[in-house]
C-alpha cells in the first residue's frame, strides 16, 4: 500500500470524489480537494504534499497550461493525471511534467497501483523503475503541441473534407519535417488505395492495388512502419521513383482506422529533412491518425449519403420529364394510368407492367419508346438508391 500521507486533488468531476475518498481511507492518506486556480498552485510548496492528482475532463490549452504551472512550482512532487483524453499522446502533450497517467474509467485499484509505483521509486532507489521516457526536444517544443491542438480544433471547425484533409497533411509534413506527405483512402469497390490529398506530389492522383507497395503493406497489416532504407525493403516499389525522378530516403507510415478498428486509409511521409524518422515521430503521427481516422470515416459516409440523395433527386427529375414527354405525345388512358402509378409510388410490378403494355402497343413509336426507357431506368434507380440509403441509415 502507498505511504503518501498528503495528497492534493484537483478535481473537475465531483461524481468520482467517492473513489478518491475510498483510496485515501485504504491508504490512510490526507486528501485535500482543491480548485484549479493560481492561488492554490502558489500555496502548494508550503503544504508539503507528497502527491498531486489532477483530473482533466476536457482537452484544452488551459488544462495543459495548468499542468505546466504545477510542474514549474512543484517540480519535485509527483503529478498523476486522470483523464479520458491524451492517453496515446501523453508523452507528447505532457512530456516529463507528469509521473503517472490513469485513463478513465477511474477505479480505486488504478489509483493504488499508481501510488504504489511511485512509492517504490521514492523509497527504494535500488529497485527504481526506469525513469520516464526522455522525449526529444522537438517533440516537446511548443510548435508540435500547438500543431496538435490546432489540428484537434480543425476536426470540428472545418466542414469541407478536402480542405480538412489538406490542412492536416500539410501540418503533419511541416511538424515532422517531411519532403512529401500523402493521405491514401481505400476504395472498397476497386480494392485500391488512392491519394485523396498530398504535399509535394506531382501527380494529381495516385492509384494502386491495396495489397501493393509500402502503403499497401501498412493497410493490410494495420501496423505502422518506419523504413530507413526503402530500396532494401521488400514491398517498396522503385517504379514510382524511376518515373518521377524522386529519391525516397526514408518512410514513415501509419494506418487510419475507424471507430471499429477497421483500416480505411494510410498516412505516409517521405524523407525527413533532418536525419531519419524515429519512434517519437511515429508516436506523434499515431496521435494524428487516431483522430483523423474516425473523422474521415464519418465524412466519407456523409459524402456517400449526399451522393445517394442527389442521385435519387436526379432520377425523379428525369422521371418527371419522361412522363411529361409521353403525356404530350399521347392521350391514352394507359399513359395516365402509368403516370398515376409512378406519382403515387405504387409497387414496382405495377409500374413495370404498364411500361411493358405500352411497349407492346407502340412498337414503332421510337420517341415514345425512348421515353419509356427513361422512365424504367429512372424508376429502377430510385428503387436502388432508396434501398441503399435506407440500409446506410439502419432502416
Amino acid at each position: 500500500m502507498s505511504q503518501y500521507k498528503s495528497i492534493a486533488l484537483f478535481l473537475d468531476n465531483p461524481g468520482s470524489i467517492e473513489i478518491y475518498h475510498e483510496f485515501a481511507r485504504n491508504g490512510n492518506h490526507d486528501l485535500l480537494h482543491l480548485a484549479k486556480n493560481p492561488q492554490n498552485i502558489n500555496e502548494l510548496p508550503t503544504k508539503k504534499y507528497d502527491l498531486i492528482i489532477v483530473e482533466i475532463s476536457h482537452p484544452s490549452m488551459t488544462e495543459i497550461e495548468f499542468i505546466d504551472s504545477l510542474h514549474t512550482i512543484c517540480e519535485n512532487i509527483p503529478i498523476i493525471v486522470v483523464s479520458s483524453y491524451f492517453y496515446d499522446t501523453r508523452e507528447i502533450v505532457f512530456g516529463n511534467k507528469i509521473r503517472g497517467f490513469i485513463q478513465n474509467p477511474l477505479t480505486v485499484q488504478k489509483l493504488e497501483a499508481q501510488a504504489a509505483l511511485y512509492l517504490i521509486q521514492e523509497t527504494q532507489p535500488e529497485v527504481q523503475a526506469p525513469a520516464p521516457k526522455v522525449v526529444d526536444d522537438m517533440v516537446l517544443s511548443n510548435r508540435r503541441l500547438t500543431v496538435l491542438l490546432e489540428i484537434s480544433r480543425s476536426l470540428t471547425s472545418i466542414t469541407d473534407l478536402d480542405e480538412l484533409l489538406s490542412h492536416i497533411i500539410k501540418m503533419a509534413a511541416e511538424v515532422l519535417q517531411a519532403e512529401r506527405a500523402t493521405l491514401f483512402i481505400h476504395d472498397k469497390n476497386r480494392k485500391e488505395l488512392w491519394s485523396r490529398t498530398g504535399i509535394g506530389l506531382k501527380a494529381s492522383e495516385i492509384r494502386f492495388p491495396s495489397n501493393q507497395g509500402v502503403a499497401g503493406e501498412i493497410f493490410q497489416s494495420g501496423q505502422s512502419l518506419i523504413i530507413s532504407n526503402p530500396y532494401e525493403h521488400p514491398t517498396f516499389n522503385k517504379e514510382f521513383d524511376l518515373k518521377s525522378g524522386f529519391t525516397t530516403k526514408n518512410i514513415l507510415g501509419f494506418p487510419l482506422k475507424n471507430i471499429n478498428g477497421e483500416v480505411i486509409g494510410v498516412i505516409q511521409l517521405l524523407n525527413k529533412k533532418s536525419g531519419s524518422f524515429d519512434a517519437e515521430d511515429e508516436s506523434y503521427l499515431g496521435a494524428l491518425a487516431s483522430a483523423v481516422g474516425i473523422v474521415l470515416e464519418n465524412a466519407l459516409l456523409r459524402e456517400k449519403l449526399k451522393k445517394q440523395l442527389e442521385d435519387i433527386q436526379q432520377a425523379y427529375v428525369e422521371l418527371d420529364i419522361a412522363q411529361n414527354t409521353i403525356l404530350k405525345e399521347t392521350k391514352f388512358a394507359t399513359i395516365f394510368e402509368l403516370t398515376g402509378i409512378v406519382r403515387s409510388a405504387a409497387s414496382e410490378n405495377d409500374v413495370l407492367r404498364v411500361i411493358a403494355n405500352l411497349r407492346s402497343d407502340y412498337l414503332f413509336d421510337s420517341k415514345l419508346l425512348r421515353s419509356l426507357d427513361i422512365i424504367e431506368h429512372s424508376f429502377n434507380k430510385i428503387l436502388s438508391d432508396t434501398e441503399a440509403f435506407a440500409q446506410q441509415n439502419g432502416n
